[in-house]
């Protein structure tokens, strides 16, 4: 069973109960490749929360875990690629988003793969497949309000900051 820290209080919440609305801790992973493209991933069919869209990596921070612990467990477990700790760079501010369906501290973080679609290992309960997406083809598809994608136009200043990584 996950258990999540709650930030407030400093209490756990188990994860079967499904009320995050007491604020808790999540982590949002941007997997970047040379080519300026991030890997978006499509959430399963069964999921309860957003089936079938597209979004980055994310996950919620388990009890005596740091969030760059836990950027590096989600990027194993959800799509099979082991990578070491220091290959996580921060990058974004942690947000405090409330709301009635979820609240969370999100620390942002991105790591540089290369590999080909078909090599990703995904986790079936999570994921139904991923994907490359050019980064200005994401920022378009925001702006647009597509709703296959799970982003918000808050999510621009990331996804341009990202255009930049390596330059």
């Amino acid at each position: 069973m996950e258990r999540i820290e709650i930030v407030e209080h400093n209490t756990l919440l188990s994860n079967e109960k499904e009320n995050f609305n007491c604020p808790h801790k999540e982590i949002g992973v941007f997997i970047l490749n040379d080519r300026k493209q991030i890997l978006l991933q499509k959430r399963s069919s069964k999921k309860k929360a957003y089936p079938n869209t597209w979004t980055i990596l994310t996950g919620h921070v388990e009890e005596n875990e740091s969030f760059q612990e836990a950027a590096q467990r989600e990027v194993r477990e959800e799509v099979g690629l082991i990578t070491p700790l220091t290959d996580f760079q921060y990058f974004a501010n942690r947000k405090l988003i409330m709301n009635q369906e979820n609240s969370e501290v999100t620390s942002f973080f991105y790591i540089k793969c290369n590999l080909p679609e078909e090599n990703f290992i995904i986790q079936k309960e999570e994921l139904s497949s991923v994907k490359w997406y050019d980064i200005d083809d994401v920022v378009n598809m925001v702006k647009e309000h597509d709703e296959k994608l799970l982003y918000k136009e808050n999510k621009i200043p990331l996804l341009e900051y990202l255009k930049n990584i390596g330059n």
